[in-house]
C-alpha cells in the first residue's frame, strides 16, 4: 500500500508538471503565432499604403487611404505590447488604452469614406474634426482610468457610424443616378461597391460592440492573449478587406459635371455658345433636335459608332452634336425615357448581338473580344447587361442561334 500511494503521488506530480509545461508551451506558441500573424498583417497594410501613395496618389482620398493604412498598421502593435507586458501590474490599463487607439482608426476610416464620396467638398482639416471625440476619450481614460469612458465612446461610435452610413448610402445613390445620366461606362466612377462596404463595416462594429459589452475579458491582458482564434480571424479579415479596397481605390476615378463642362468649353466653337430655348417636354425635345440641331441623334450615334468610345460622356456627345449637355440630357431622359448610360448601352448591346451573330456563322471572336469590340469596359458588365436585355447569357444566345440554323438552314 505505501508503495502504491507513493506511486500515485509521483504520477500526480508528473501529470501536474506536464500540464504546467503544456500550458506554458501553449501560451508561448500562442504568443509567437499571434505576433507572426499580426506582423504579417502589418506588412500587408504597409505594402498597400506604399503602393497607393507611390503610384496612385493623384486624388486626396487615395492619399488619405494610404495614411489610414499606416495608422491601422500601428494598431497591430497592440498584440506585441500586451504580450510583452502581460505580467506587469498595469497590463490591463495598457491593454484598454491601446483598445481606445482602435477607435482612432474607426474615425480615420470615417474620414476616408467621406473623402471618397465627396472628393471636392471636404478639406483634410474638416475631416480631422472627426477624430476629436476619439482623441478626447483616449486622453480622458489615460488621465482618469474611469471604466465608464469605454461604453460611452462605444455608444458614440455606433451612433456616429450608423448616421454616417445612412448619409453615405443616400449620397451614393444620388451619385449613381447622376453618373447614369452623364457617363456611358460607370466602372471607373461607380461607388456602389463602397455602399456595400459601409454596411459591412457597420456590422463589424456591431459585433465588436457586442463582444466588448458581453465579455469583460477584453479588458484583461491575460485573457486577450488566449483568444488566438478571434485575433487570427480579425487579422485575416483585415488583410482581405484592405486588399479589396486597395484594388478598387486605384481604379476609382472622380467625375463631376462641372469639370466636364469646363473642359468642353475649350472644345466647343464660339458659334455654339448662343443661348437656345430649353426643351422642357418630350415633343419640344424632338422639335429642338430636328429644327435647331438638324440631326437624328440615334442615327448620328449609330453611324459614327460613338458608343465604341469607352470614355463617352453626355458632354462629349453633346459637343459632337454641336449642342450642350443640358439639352442632350433632357432629350434622352424625356424623349427616350432612359438614362444616358442605358441609352448608350443599348447601342453597345446591338453591336454585341451583331458580333455574336457573325460568330455563329463562322467568324471567330471570344466573348471577351465581343465585349471590347462593342464598347464595354469589362466582360462582367457586358454579361450582366446582355442577360438583362435579352433574357439569356451571350453563350446561350449563340447556342440558341446555332440550333435555329440547324433546324432552318
Amino acid at each position: 500500500m505505501p508503495r502504491l500511494n507513493n506511486g500515485n503521488f509521483i504520477t500526480s506530480v508528473y501529470i501536474q508538471n506536464l500540464c504546467t509545461f503544456a500550458v506554458m508551451f501553449s501560451d508561448s506558441f500562442h504568443l509567437l503565432l499571434l505576433c507572426f500573424v499580426s506582423g504579417f498583417t502589418q506588412c500587408v497594410l504597409l505594402a498597400c499604403a506604399a503602393y497607393v501613395y507611390r503610384h496612385h496618389r493623384n486624388y486626396q482620398f487615395r492619399k488619405l487611404f494610404a495614411a489610414v493604412l499606416v495608422m491601422h498598421s500601428v494598431g497591430f502593435f497592440n498584440n506585441f505590447v500586451v504580450s510583452a507586458c502581460r505580467d506587469i501590474p498595469f497590463s490591463d490599463f495598457l491593454n484598454t488604452l491601446l483598445i481606445f487607439y482602435d477607435y482612432l482608426i474607426v474615425g480615420a476610416y470615417m474620414m476616408f469614406a467621406v473623402s471618397l464620396v465627396f472628393p471636392d467638398k471636404y478639406s483634410l482639416r474638416q475631416l480631422l474634426v472627426m477624430e476629436v471625440p476619439f482623441l478626447a476619450a483616449m486622453f480622458l481614460f489615460a488621465v482618469t482610468e474611469s471604466p465608464l469612458i469605454y461604453p460611452i465612446i462605444q455608444a458614440f461610435t455606433l451612433v456616429a457610424s450608423l448616421a454616417l452610413m445612412v448619409f453615405l448610402l443616400v449620397s451614393i445613390r444620388k451619385h449613381t443616378a447622376m453618373l447614369r445620366d452623364n457617363v456611358g461606362n460607370m466602372e471607373s466612377f461607380d461607388l456602389r461597391w463602397s455602399a456595400v462596404l459601409c454596411i459591412l463595416l457597420f456590422v463589424v462594429q456591431l459585433l465588436w460592440a457586442f463582444e466588448s459589452v458581453s465579455q469583460l475579458m477584453w479588458f484583461s491582458a491575460q485573457e486577450v492573449n488566449r483568444n488566438l482564434l478571434f485575433d487570427s480571424v480579425y487579422c485575416f479579415v483585415t488583410q482581405g478587406f484592405v486588399l479589396f479596397v486597395t484594388h478598387r481605390i486605384v481604379q476609382q476615378e472622380v467625375f463631376t459635371v462641372a469639370s466636364e463642362e469646363q473642359e468642353a468649353l475649350l472644345d466647343i466653337p464660339a458659334k455654339n455658345d448662343t443661348v437656345e430655348p430649353n426643351p422642357m417636354s418630350s415633343s419640344a425635345c424632338t422639335i429642338y433636335y430636328e429644327t435647331f440641331v438638324g440631326k437624328d441623334v440615334d442615327k448620328f450615334v449609330r453611324e459614327n459608332k460613338c458608343y465604341l468610345d469607352k470614355s463617352l460622356t453626355v458632354q462629349k456627345l453633346a459637343t459632337l452634336l454641336g449642342t450642350n449637355r443640358q439639352y442632350l440630357s433632357s432629350y434622352i431622359n424625356k424623349e427616350k425615357q432612359k438614362t444616358f448610360y442605358d441609352y448608350i448601352n443599348d447601342f453597345r448591346l446591338e453591336e454585341a448581338k451583331a458580333l455574336l451573330d457573325e460568330k455563329t456563322i463562322g467568324r471567330q471572336y471570344s466573348l471577351d473580344e465581343v465585349a471590347g469590340l462593342s464598347g464595354f469596359n469589362s466582360y462582367s458588365t457586358f454579361l450582366r447587361s446582355f442577360a438583362k436585355k435579352y433574357g439569356l447569357t451571350p453563350s446561350k444566345y449563340m447556342k440558341t442561334a446555332l440550333d435555329k440554323r440547324v433546324v432552318n438552314p
